[in-house]
């Protein structure tokens, strides 16, 4: 059974298999960096926006379980926007995979993304990729006779921008203009109108001999009536009608030759006789019913912190080195310094095992690996009853062996001895709150 949930960041996977992916199971470092290839600017235009928007609240990432009672989840639907973020977070992880100027403009968006950034993601979550193939299909295979998504046309569109108050937007294009003037006079209904070829109407109206036979004019982006405004409905009327019936077909009028050849064929009672010259047409209406402006509010986002250790974190320390890297991680910024971060975080959590260690008197050896320091002392606080098995969950799975899930052990490593592991702010977040409970825990008196 599906369900909504609310999904950290660092625990969604690409999907390896992604249909976009020339070459499957190539790792998730090299998956995203194979989708931002394939993307380029259109990644870049997704990056922008959800800088601007944020991520669409009716638009979930499908993902599934990596593995049964996971809590990390591979996206089924959404790997675009997943690298996206990914993109955003760290820029440097794009380099090489797109073109220099597309980098420079991540590396811009990544300073304003970092002041608000996006750390947990809607997502359905699925069991199965089976269970959600229909979805997925809905979403990517077309109009399927209706049952997916049925594109809105250039009238359509045209009408949304208008009702929206984009006040950006170009003025409405000719053939929505007259549309929505004859559906304001009632010559039209709506329904009706979605059966005018836009397009086709268009062609037909961008045409000069076709609008003076009309008795028209397109002036400062308004369409202007050269005569009786009822005679010039008609006129209108008569053409989209005959559109709509397919009388006149896309082909007869795709070149300006046949346009001018179907102006002049009119019937004479329809043919407009202008009254007024040139220039002094009178404006008709073509505004939509109750379109205004829309004036968007500005929510001012809670800025993340940019230390990795909160203020609120009170830690009882008993050990001088430790008290300073403690205030070191304290003062250090994110955003500005994350690889020194990175390096003196691990530095911090294994020291802190050390000194439970030899404080409590545990059997484990100072030369352990950090993987086995971190799960002896996770069990004797457990033991102890100053940690529940909750808080001490993601310690044991930072322990693992070979485990890349944040936090982990395997991962902390990376960062001080592969040269490709660039640590991100968001990631070192979630690895500290992850952490917490068990630090709080060690140094509790």
């Amino acid at each position: 059974m599906t369900e909504i949930k609310s999904v950290p960041l660092v625990d969604i996977l690409i999907d390896v298999e992604n249909p976009r992916l020339p070459q499957p199971s190539v790792g998730q470092r090299e998956a995203i960096r194979g989708i931002a290839g394939e993307q380029g600017p259109k990644l870049l235009a997704m990056a922008e926006h959800i800088v601007q928007n944020g991520l669409n609240p009716a638009d979930h990432l499908y993902v599934m379980p990596l593995k049964p009672g996971e809590q990390r989840f591979v996206v089924l639907e959404g790997n675009r926007r997943l690298s996206t973020l990914k993109g955003l977070d760290n820029p440097d992880l794009l380099d090489g995979a797109v073109t220099a100027s597309i980098l420079k403009e991540f590396h811009r968006l990544n300073k304003q993304y970092q002041q608000s950034p996006i750390e947990n993601v809607s997502c359905i979550v699925f069991n199965s990729r089976e269970e959600a193939d229909p979805w997925i299909q809905l979403k990517h295979d077309g109009e399927l006779e209706g049952a997916g998504i049925v594109r809105w046309g250039s009238d359509d569109k045209a009408r949304y921008r208008a009702r929206i108050g984009k006040t950006k937007q170009p003025a409405l294009e000719i053939q929505t203009q007259v549309l929505n003037f004859l559906e304001h006079r009632g010559d039209l209904t709506t329904a009706e109108r979605r059966k005018v070829p836009a397009t086709s109407y268009k062609r037909l109206l961008e045409t000069p001999r076709f609008r003076e036979k009309m008795g028209i004019e397109f002036e400062d982006g308004r369409i202007k009536a050269l005569a009786d405004e009822d005679i010039v409905a008609k006129a209108l009327l008569y053409v989209a009608k005959a559109l709509m019936s397919r009388k006149i077909r896309t082909k007869d009028i795709y070149d300006i030759a046949d346009r001018i050849k179907y102006a002049d064929s009119l019937p004479l009672d329809i043919v407009v006789t202008q009254t007024k010259n040139s220039g002094g047409g009178i404006v008709l209406k073509t505004e939509i019913p109750g379109a205004k402006a829309k004036i968007k509010a500005k929510v001012k986002k809670a800025k993340l912190r940019d230390r990795l250790i909160p203020g609120d974190c009170v830690l009882s320390i008993g050990d001088a080195r430790l008290v300073d890297i403690d205030r070191e991680l304290r003062s250090l910024s994110l955003e500005d310094t994350p690889n020194a971060v990175s390096v003196l975080f691990r530095v911090f959590i294994e020291l802190s095992c050390d000194a439970y260690v030899i404080r409590v008197k545990l059997p484990t050896a100072e030369k352990d690996f950090l993987g086995k320091k971190l799960q002896d002392v996770v069990k004797d606080l457990v033991n102890q009853k100053k940690l529940t098995e909750k808080q001490a969950e993601p310690v044991m799975r930072a322990g693992a062996k070979d485990s890349f899930l944040c936090p982990s052990v395997t991962l902390m490593n990376q960062y001080i001895h592969n040269i490709n592991m660039v640590p991100s702010p968001t990631d070192l977040r979630a690895h500290w709150d992850s952490l917490q409970p068990f630090v709080i825990a060690v140094w509790a008196p």
